[in-house]
């Protein structure tokens, strides 16, 4: 394990991440030198969210162990690590992060860390991002990357190449578990286009608590219709909401969605003004807690498609 030394004098009752990073800083250059890296124990990967622990233990197999720190239920673009998740963060050796400004603390953490840390921003290595414009300021990246199963497969790829750069004398063990993983991933999306395929197009309007659905979006030709932007953390407007109403009555769309993370009031709103039915709650921000038959990233998915076509459809 790394040696701590001064780190462990973090004042526990201090929860906010600029006021712990001048810790932090005493701390990386200690805390790097005593990082192993062939001693046989098993790779350290912190994660921050539920989809990428996911995928570090498909990956990684019995050769990590991951400690995921924003949990099912907890909302990622809210959420703040404590003096005790950043001491986590730390004594990892690998750091898997959703990115596209998703964790608004991540800028600080990687200068915190430096070019010795091994953070890595998945959605900033994809191949295929998408920019929504926003009125009066520029376009802003979506970080719901995990919600197209083409994106999935290739952080998959992500994650094995730095787990294998980690820890070489494991590279074949993460080829062939990715490998695996990626099979199951590409049966799901043909599974998902099946189902979607029996919905016709003109049905394909998307009403949802913040707008995380867009590469799901652009994967099977929806239109998304949110209240909220990219974050949960913004504010609804009352013009944009009399706006949605409009469009609900004159579109004739039969539902609109709830999300796992997101406060329902609106939606609820949304229902009680058109006479659209609540077509169920999706999970927008990650997977599912124990019990919520959403607890995998198959389980997730296979919810949110069930549900969307099964409200959308019909006569």
């Amino acid at each position: 394990m790394a040696q701590w030394g001064p780190c462990g004098a973090a004042d526990p009752a201090d929860t906010g991440m600029k006021s712990i990073l001048p810790t932090v800083l005493l701390c990386l250059a200690a805390s790097a030198a005593f990082a192993g890296e062939g001693d046989g124990r098993p790779l350290r990967v912190a994660t921050l969210g539920t989809v990428l622990a996911e995928i570090a233990r498909e990956v990684g197999g019995q050769r990590v162990e991951v400690t995921n720190l924003v949990r099912a239920g907890v909302d990622p673009h809210t959420f703040n690590p404590s003096p005790s998740d950043i001491r986590t963060l730390l004594d990892a050796d690998v750091v898997l992060a959703s990115g596209l400004r998703l964790e608004g603390y991540l800028d600080r953490l990687v200068a915190s860390i430096g070019p010795s840390g091994r953070v890595l921003a998945v959605g900033d290595a994809l191949p295929v991002v998408l920019s929504l414009p926003r009125a009066g300021t520029a376009a802003e990246e979506d970080p719901h990357w995990w919600h197209s199963i083409d994106n999935m497969v290739f952080a998959v790829e992500v994650v094995r190449a730095e787990f294998a750069r980690a820890r070489p004398t494991s590279a074949d063990v993460f080829g062939s578990n990715a490998l695996a993983y990626r099979n199951r991933l590409i049966a799901l999306k043909a599974w998902a286009a099946g189902e979607i395929a029996t919905l016709p197009a003109a049905r394909r309007h998307l009403v949802t608590s913040h707008d995380a659905f867009g590469y799901f979006a652009h994967d099977y030709g929806f239109t998304i219709h949110a209240i909220d932007g990219l974050s949960t953390d913004s504010e609804a407007d009352a013009g944009h909401l009399a706006e949605l109403i409009d469009l609900i009555r004159r579109e004739k769309i039969r539902a609109v969605f709830a999300e796992s993370s997101a406060n329902p009031r609106l939606i609820a709103n949304l229902v009680g003004e058109t006479g659209a039915q609540l077509g169920g709650t999706l999970y927008a921000d990650g997977l599912g807690p124990a019990g919520s038959g959403a607890e995998t990233y198959d389980a997730m998915y296979r919810h949110n498609v069930l549900a969307i076509v099964g409200a959308l459809s019909g006569p």
